[in-house]
């Protein structure tokens, strides 16, 4: 367990995560982490396994502490099936009962992959009440150490809250080797923290949330050391995906310190989901969600630039004023490195952001503009500027 003191009115904060390996060769020590358990149950896809899975499987075996595995097949997705899938296996569905006992379980689940793969074990893992760990294959997303699964069910997509995992192994020669839009994912979903913590400052300031300072200066510090060095991942840098998986690290964390994803995500994760969701519900296989937040972040930046353009509340205006220089960073970023635009289609965009002022109930900008009737205009017309600026 990870805990630490705090200026914040909580005065302290706890997460059950023991142990985070970020360097080359991190998978040689995975049975060294996992020597306690006896039966690890490992849960990747058909991708994961060849990349990783079958290099664990090997080390689990020789240590003579592996139980089994499944791997889930074709396009796999956070979703109830899956979850369902990972539960029927977690012992031969096949196999003879002994009606006076309950059956038999390992004692372990290891998830190889990245964010489907970890929010899947997360909650059957949260369920049972088994420990679980994970083995990163891509910097691609932030929920490695989150202490929720996004999840489709019931016809949505919401956060299913659960715990984090026990050990995260993040192997730089593996992960430096993800296709080069995962790695823009990865660092796409860290630029979403810009969004997410002034929209935290916003519901601090204009709804009385609860805000911890000390974490919203770490993720924001992780989030322009990411920034600083995200050039470098044309050439798969080893320490720029290492700045990403830190930056996850950090913001993993502040969600299980705080209790809620205030740390990670704002009203840009909202919309990212709500595209994500229309994909789904479209048959469409969704895009990455690095991707998808990256264009939510740029999206709602024009709509905070807007309102600091024409708001008369001083207060507001010095608190938008901090950020401007992030968008403008964040824009030259993703110009400079030709960042994927994945939604580009006006009315898929202002769908999006009209169903995420629904799609959960937490106070951002989106709110803000609602209660002033301001929120149809803005999303108008933010639209609209994004586009202007991705077709230039």
């Amino acid at each position: 367990m990870i805990e630490r003191k705090c200026s914040c009115e909580r005065g302290v904060h706890r997460a059950p995560l023991e142990k985070c390996i970020i360097e080359s060769g991190a998978i040689q020590k995975l049975p060294a982490i996992l020597k306690d358990y006896k039966k690890v149950y490992m849960v990747c896809d058909e991708n994961t396994y060849r990349v990783l899975g079958s290099q664990a499987e090997a080390l689990l075996k020789a240590a003579g502490i592996f139980s089994h595995k499944h791997i889930l097949k074709g396009e796999v997705l956070p979703n109830a099936q899956n979850i369902g899938d990972v539960l029927i296996h977690l012992w031969d569905p096949k196999s003879e009962s002994d009606i006076f006992d309950y059956s038999p379980q390992p004692d372990f689940i290891l998830g190889v992959g990245s964010g489907v793969v970890n929010d899947i074990c997360r909650v059957v893992s949260y369920r049972l009440r088994l420990p679980y760990g994970i083995a990163g294959t891509a910097p691609s997303m932030d929920g490695y150490a989150s202490a929720g699964s996004p999840t489709l069910f019931d016809g949505t997509k919401a956060t299913i809250k659960c715990t984090t995992p026990k050990y995260i192994l993040a192997d730089l020669d593996i992960m430096r080797e993800a296709s080069f839009d995962m790695l823009l994912s990865g660092i796409g979903d860290m630029f979403g923290k810009y969004i997410g913590i002034l929209d935290w400052e916003l519901a601090r300031d204009y709804n009385g949330d609860y805000y911890c300072n000390e974490i919203a200066a770490e993720v924001i510090a992780a989030t322009d050391k990411c920034l600083e060095n995200g050039y470098g991942l044309k050439d798969r840098a080893a320490e720029g995906i290492k700045n990403i998986m830190e930056g996850f690290l950090v913001t993993g964390l502040g969600m299980a310190f705080t209790g809620n994803s205030r740390p990670a995500s704002g009203s840009e994760h909202i919309i990212a989901h709500a595209w994500e969701l229309e994909s789904v519900e479209n048959g469409q296989k969704p895009n990455l969600h690095g991707l998808e937040v990256c264009e939510g972040t740029r999206i709602v930046a024009e709509m905070y630039k807007k309102l600091y353009r024409e708001t008369d509340d001083v207060h507001l205006k010095s608190l938008i004023e901090k950020y401007l220089p992030y968008f403008d960073k964040v824009e030259a970023f993703c110009e400079k490195m030709k960042m994927p635009n994945v939604t580009t289609d006006y009315d898929t965009i202002l769908r999006g952001i009209h169903r995420a002022l629904g799609l959960r109930d937490r106070y951002t900008v989106l709110f803000y503009l609602r209660d002033r009737g301001l929120f149809e205009e803005y999303a108008e017309s933010a639209a609209k500027a994004f586009l202007e600026r991705i077709q230039k």
